[in-house]
């Protein structure tokens, strides 16, 4: 038998030590909801009460932790509730798509602060979407006041680990650098991140166990998805984890803007869908649930019903495959056909009734922060990578599904 390569496991340096029990104790504070104490997290974490106590003091110099009024317990004296500081810090984040971007500033907690949106020209080159983003997200940052952190970034396309958009088919990008220029722009970090990711990173904070598994399906002028397992983003050897757009799945025969045929994306992109319709029309869908005899519609709308049931049907399949293979239960779409509403869910159900044994039927749910979804997870991108932490908010206020 021919062994592998034998890993010699290296002894933790005191400066690493002490960054991993930051984290901890950071994360502690962030999922404590303002009422976790000092000796709380200690018992949580397994950290002797005097180190969580020193790492709580350096966390408040630097502004990432504030204290509360103490709670009494008993005789002793009273604990003190820790937070995440949300008065120093901000973060600023983008949900890039070809057509424009939404931006906002958020806390440390979190908390979505100052939104604002922009359109780009036509086929914009990386150059038009750094001046359109810097000057948004400048204008953000001086509005909100805070200090920035750093600023997240979601586009719609494979973004390596050095921040380069390695290829993006909708906005017709391979290989470009937009983290460098934007950063140079701004002033601060820029951290880059694939729009389903970003949903998946959102999901994370409002999931009420946040070890599951998720698929996420955004489904926009193209479609991608992206997998949580365990509570982390599967990205795969090559960050193409969840590129979904382009396979066939035997749901459409039709050309693809990619040169080939029977791509999902041209019976479930939002092109495919609306054929030239407005996003607005999609609203009309939602109350026409399937197998229920509404009055007769026009002609124009039932075509646009039986696109979105098409769609449905091909992101069935889909989720078909992810499912069976992955045994996740839970299955999140995001983006712009959202606005199908029940209608689009409803069918992708009945689909999933046909094709899998009845255990592993779930009815799919829509995006906990619906359209801010994307905008969110690049805020919580650029705090993991800055902090190592993730904000966990619970599952409250999640969109009707």
């Amino acid at each position: 038998m021919t062994s592998g390569p034998v890993r010699v496991a290296q002894k933790a340096t005191p400066a690493e030590l002490r960054e991993r029990n930051t984290r901890l104790v950071l994360q502690s504070v962030l999922s404590g909801a303002g009422e976790v104490s000092r000796a709380d997290i200690a018992r949580s974490v397994g950290l002797a009460r005097a180190v969580v106590s020193e790492i709580v003091q350096d966390l408040v110099a630097r502004h990432l932790v504030a204290e509360g009024t103490g709670r009494p317990q008993g005789r002793g004296k009273p604990a003190t509730p820790l937070q995440v500081d949300t008065q120093h810090y901000g973060l600023l984040m983008a949900d890039v798509t070809p057509a424009g971007v939404r931006a906002g500033v958020g806390g440390l907690d979190g908390t979505i602060g100052p939104t604002a949106q922009a359109t780009f020209p036509a086929g914009p080159t990386a150059g038009d979407v750094v001046d359109v983003l810097a000057s948004l997200l400048a204008g953000l940052a001086a509005r909100d006041g805070r200090e920035v952190l750093a600023a997240g970034v979601a586009v719609p396309g494979i973004v390596s680990p050095e921040g380069r958009v390695t290829e993006a088919l909708q906005l017709g990008w391979e290989g470009v650098d937009l983290a460098g220029p934007l950063s140079a722009a701004l002033g601060h970090d820029v951290v880059l991140v694939n729009d389903a990711t970003a949903v998946a990173l959102s999901e994370v904070s409002h999931q009420g166990a946040p070890g599951a598994g998720v698929v996420v399906l955004h489904v926009d002028t193209g479609v991608g998805s992206a997998v949580l397992l365990d509570g982390r983003v599967h990205l795969g050897d090559r960050q193409r984890a969840g590129e979904v757009g382009h396979i066939d799945l035997g749901v459409s025969d039709r050309l693809c803007a990619c040169g080939r045929r029977g791509c999902l994306e041209t019976v479930a992109g939002l092109p495919a869908v609306l054929e030239g319709l407005p996003l607005e029309r999609l609203d009309d869908v939602a109350s026409l649930r399937p197998g229920r005899a509404p009055d007769p519609v026009p002609a124009e709308l039932a075509a646009l019903v039986a696109r979105v049931d098409r769609a449905a049907e091909g992101l069935a399949a889909l989720i078909c495959a992810q499912v069976a293979i992955l045994d996740v239960a839970d299955v999140v779409v995001d983006g712009p056909v959202r606005r199908a509403g029940p209608r689009l869910l409803d069918t992708i159900e009945a689909a999933l009734a046909r094709r899998l044994p009845p255990s592993d039927v779930r009815r799919p749910r829509y995006s906990a922060l619906g359209e801010r979804a994307v905008m969110h997870g690049a805020g919580a991108a650029a705090m993991l990578h800055r902090l190592g932490v993730m904000w966990l908010q619970g599952p409250e206020g999640a969109e009707e599904s």
